[in-house]
């Protein structure tokens, strides 16, 4: 299991980071244990993925890492 943090530009709604997000992991057929925002910081949007497989939270990272 892995646990991914990313920060996204706040000049989106969460909702649609979310749906962007979702898309793309629906797209590869990969199924975050958990996909939730955490927080906003400095105009950037915070979010935590967990994957039960390390390869998935390695691809998922180098798309919104």
């Amino acid at each position: 299991m892995k646990t991914i943090v990313v920060a996204r530009s706040g000049h989106q709604s969460v909702g649609d980071h979310l749906t962007e997000m979702k898309s793309w992991l629906n797209a590869r057929n990969i199924a975050p244990r958990e996909l939730t925002m955490l927080h906003i910081l400095k105009f950037r949007v915070v979010f935590r993925a967990i994957f039960d497989l390390d390869h998935e939270a390695d691809q998922f990272v180098q798309q919104f890492g």
